[in-house]
This record gives C-alpha cells, structure tokens and sequence, in this order.
C-alpha cells in the first residue's frame, strides 16, 4: 500500500466522487478508478459502491478512511518535523 495511493483515495472519499477527486489531483478519471480498484485488490475488500456519478463508503471503506487519515496525518507531521532540523 503506497501513500500516494492512501491520498487518492482520500479525495475520492471527500470529493464523493471520482472524477471530481481526479480533477482535483491532476489525474484522468481512468487513472484514478484504475489505481482505487488496485487498491481494493490489494486489501482484498470492496471500499466504494460505484453509483453513476457519485460513491458512498462500504464499512471497510470508512474504516481505511480513519486509518488513511491517521497514517497521512504522521506522514505529514514526520516530514514536518524533518524538514524544520
């Protein structure tokens, strides 16, 4: 499992959409619902319900969101905490 990968799909969570959160990431659609589905291959799990233009969460998808959020938030306070020595 990659970070950039753990941030993707974090915009897809928040935008609550793909193309919306591809958008946002500078990515094409194709791009981002390719690397989700890698994703959920990875973990073995489903983590969207796909409607026609938006997604919604299944409860292992809201579960990688909380540990996402965790994981990023280190990340970001570790590379922080690099970058001020």
């Amino acid at each position: 499992m990659e970070i950039r990968v753990l941030r993707y799909f974090l915009a897809v969570a928040r935008e609550g959409n793909i193309t919306g959160a591809a958008a946002s990431l500078h990515l094409t659609q194709p791009t981002l619902s390719r690397q989700i589905r890698d994703l959920e291959e990875e973990l073995g799990q489903k983590l969207l319900i796909r409607k026609s233009h938006k997604v919604m969460l299944t409860p292992e998808g809201m579960l990688l969101r909380k540990r996402a959020e965790e994981i990023l938030a280190m990340v970001d306070r570790t590379e922080a905490e690099f970058a001020s020595m």
